[in-house]
């Protein structure tokens, strides 16, 4: 099933490249009557359409590629005349990763749910309470009612407020509708609004075809400042996000706050699970990850991840 659904995107591939060639001849030849050929314009716009979906189909094979290396190369593991205690220790390393991953989700989706619980669902059920009592009050006492009403119109506001919030943390729609960097400004807006906490930031254009790429490293910077502002008991965050000379991204991010040890907080057997999905994420995209913390200086988290398209 997996072989088929490969080879059926290597042919769609192919057909989309083939029909950019063919786009791209055709606007050649007829690039001097612009003026007198209307279509020509409606086929700029769809060879952009085709750009991008050559791109994403490029992604999907590139996936497909290092899922079939990934299994050739365990493939020939376990082909070779290895003692079983090896072989049981890599199921077991296979194993414990596949647990991780559904660790994260699972404990994602409990945060959703409590967020949802604790918050939007409780100030719905008071507001169900405040307008049955104006409903009351309507006939005996109409200012008494309006005021219910007026208390029932702020609550209102509020949780539509903590739902965008939560909608912010699922898929920031500024991410789609403007980019990086002015998810990084709603972003810096929130956070300062439930926190005392000084952000100060310097954000450049990071391109990538990826998108899943862009968001992972809006991802990564937002676990940062979340265990910086909830972990750290510091007063100021700093963080910049930019190309380095390699042309990766290059994420730094540093607080005043309290320090630690990193290698001991990683190989402790007690849950640290903001530092579990920031390394996770980080090696999700083949990226790299180095944490300096010292007592007074606080802690500077520098992160490279390469702009693969």
């Amino acid at each position: 099933m997996t072989n088929e659904l490969y080879e059926s995107l290597i042919e769609i591939y192919k057909s989309y490249v083939n029909e950019k060639e063919s786009l791209i001849d055709y606007i050649d030849n007829n690039s001097n009557d612009f003026q007198s050929n209307p279509t020509l314009k409606s086929k700029k716009d769809y060879l952009k359409v085709i750009d991008s979906r050559i791109n994403t189909l490029s992604s999907l094979l590139k996936i497909f590629e290092n899922y079939f290396l990934s299994k050739k190369n365990e493939e020939i593991f376990f082909e070779n005349k290895i003692d079983d205690e090896l072989r049981d220790n890599y199921r077991r390393e296979v194993f414990t990763k596949r647990l991780q991953i559904l660790d994260i989700q699972e404990k994602e989706r409990h945060r959703i749910a409590r967020d949802l619980h604790d918050s939007t669902l409780q100030n719905l059920s008071h507001l169900v309470h405040n307008i049955e009592l104006s409903s009351l009050y309507m006939e005996k006492d109409p200012i008494r009612a309006r005021l219910e009403l007026e208390v029932v119109n702020k609550k209102l506001k509020s949780v539509i407020q903590e739902m965008r919030n939560i909608i912010f943390d699922l898929r920031p729609m500024t991410f789609d509708d403007f980019g990086l960097k002015e998810s990084f400004d709603r972003l810096v807006d929130k956070l300062k609004e439930t926190s005392k906490i000084s952000i100060d930031y310097n954000i450049e254009d990071i391109y990538c075809n990826n998108s899943l790429v862009l968001m992972t490293i809006f991802r990564i910077v937002e676990e940062c400042l979340n265990n910086a502002i909830k972990h750290s008991g510091g007063t100021k965050i700093f963080f910049e996000v930019k190309k380095n000379k390699e042309d990766n991204c290059l994420i730094m991010v540093s607080d005043n706050g309290v320090s630690f040890n990193s290698k001991e907080i990683f190989s402790s057997k007690d849950s640290h699970f903001g530092l579990c999905i920031l390394k996770e994420r980080v090696k999700l995209l083949s990226g790299t990850m180095e944490i300096d913390s010292e007592p007074e200086y606080g802690t500077i988290v520098k992160i490279i991840v390469p702009l693969l398209d």
